[in-house]
């Protein structure tokens, strides 16, 4: 049997990726009471948004043009990601300059999500604080690594793809 790795594929993998990231931060608030700062929500927001595009991908299976749509939504997200994660990092590196907790944890406590699920989305920390680090890195840290990967494999997706479909073959591609 030959193992064809497909857009259906791709985008799952994807999306059990960035939804075992969002468990970890779970775990990491909930277990290790570690109170998540409004930065620290906007990451997640971030992952999930790239979760729900992947998981829109799995299921839709498209051909090689529209699985690339799916990956420059994906690396789209993760830019944003990256935005959030620089600086939150350079919070933690000048501590006396802050996040501005309380303008921007009021914003963040007042999005559609918080409200939702504010067991997930709630923020509660200081962005400056410093956290206890995973193999050499702080949470914020793992995050600005993990957008950066996501978005260098988005962006090489988009190229693969659009490389692999001829012009005039939107209707042909992979299929599981």
């Amino acid at each position: 049997m030959k193992f064809e790795l497909t857009s259906r594929r791709v985008f799952a993998g994807l999306a059990l990726v960035v939804l075992a990231l969002l468990a970890e931060g779970l775990i990491l608030q909930h277990l290790q009471s570690q109170a998540p700062c409004p930065l620290c929500i906007l990451d997640r927001e971030a992952f999930l948004l790239i979760a729900l595009i992947a998981i829109a991908g799995a299921i839709h299976n498209p051909p090689y043009r529209t699985a690339a749509l799916y990956a420059g939504g994906i690396a789209f997200a993760s830019l944003a990601g990256l935005g959030v994660a620089s600086w939150h990092l350079w919070s933690l590196h000048h501590p006396k300059f802050g996040c501005g907790i309380d303008v921007i944890e009021q914003f963040v406590n007042d999005l559609p999500m918080a409200k939702l699920l504010p067991f997930i989305f709630h923020a509660s920390g200081d962005c400056s604080a410093r956290l206890d680090p995973i193999f050499g890195l702080v949470p914020p840290e793992w995050a600005f690594a993990w957008f950066a990967a996501l978005f260098l494999t988005a962006a090489f997706l988009v190229y693969k793809w659009l490389s692999a479909a001829p012009a005039g073959a939107a209707k042909q591609g992979p299929s599981s």
